[in-house]
């Protein structure tokens, strides 16, 4: 459990607007992270995408593709008819999945660098058949996420999300606890994002946007690591603590990964079945005919930006 004065540090600096950029650590990664992340956790997504149609001719826009790992699942089930439009603020992961998708010059796919809510406030409205998330919308606003999701898609048109649960990686997550409550002068910015606890939160994510779900389940991965080494090499390669170095005084960074690797051999030494486990929950949700554009897409008339804004950040948390 983190101590009384790491809680008022990490607080202090949200409230100071000091928060993490994942972005470098993405940037990082990117040359290794199939070979980490993809090959490990992929399957699970292209598991998601097998939850909901996707037909040739389909137009479909994917928010944070990253490597196109899972652009590359979605371009073959268009089956040389249709569009792809995607997004990632990563240039690096933009990189390897240009490269990747190169292959299907039949297709219409553009990519661009840019965040994902200022991405998808650009496109029009009932311009998409099919939405696709994967492994990011908690860097991002979930319920303002999913509202322009309802803007965009055609009538009877799906959503998919499969994101990180809260209790994911929890040994990692204890361990470097341990490490920052011991010092939390080390840490400079907070690492924030919007993890859901369960497939009940996609639900009310869905439900506020006025999209009905179709599908609300959750899954685990147990990964295969087993020494403090390895568990440390994998999750900085697979941008599973994306934030991480940015929110460490750079002068301290190694001191932090040191810290961090002597905390997780001391727990394997106590405990050698403790193993890292990667938590997910999947979501597909539909426009269902008929939805008011305007109740899904827009702030509700006579309510202020603030006020709305305030309720999706509590949205985003339950």
């Amino acid at each position: 459990m983190p101590t009384t004065k790491l809680v008022l540090r990490a607080a202090e600096l949200y409230l100071r607007g000091r928060r993490a950029d994942p972005i470098p650590d993405y940037d990082q990664a990117s040359t290794g992270y199939d070979d980490y992340f993809s090959d490990v956790m992929g399957p699970h997504g292209i598991g998601a995408l097998d939850e909901l149609p996707i037909r040739p001719g389909d137009r479909v826009v994917e928010l944070a593709c990253g490597t196109g790992y899972v652009t590359e699942a979605v371009a073959r089930r268009l089956g040389g008819a249709g569009a792809i439009r995607a997004v990632d603020m990563s240039g690096g992961m933009l990189a390897v999945a240009r490269d990747r998708l190169d292959k299907f010059r039949d297709l219409d796919i553009s990519l661009e660098q840019d965040d994902m809510l200022a991405f998808i406030k650009r496109q029009e409205d009932a311009s998409a058949d099919v939405v696709v998330c994967a492994w990011a919308v908690c860097y991002s606003h979930p319920a303002r996420i999913l509202r322009q999701v309802a803007r965009i898609l055609r009538p009877d048109g799906h959503v998919v999300i499969i994101e990180t649960k809260a209790d994911a990686l929890d040994t990692l997550r204890h361990a470097l606890e341990a490490v920052l409550a011991k010092d939390p002068s080390m840490m400079t910015r907070v690492v924030h994002v919007s993890l859901p606890s369960g497939p009940q939160v996609l639900r009310r994510w869905f439900d506020r946007a006025g999209l009905r779900p179709r599908v609300l389940r959750e899954g685990a991965q147990a990964l295969p690591w087993d020494t403090a080494e390895q568990m440390v090499e994998w999750v900085e390669r697979s941008g599973a603590a994306a934030g991480f170095r940015n929110a460490v005084k750079p002068s301290r960074q190694d001191e932090a990964r040191g810290l961090l690797h002597t905390e997780l051999s001391n727990r394997l030494t106590a405990d050698p079945a403790l193993r890292l486990r990667h938590t997910f929950v999947v979501g597909v949700a539909q426009l269902p005919s008929g939805q008011p554009r305007g109740l899904s897409g827009t702030r509700r008339p006579g309510r202020p930006a603030a006020e709305e804004n305030l309720r999706d950040e509590r949205a985003d948390r339950r």
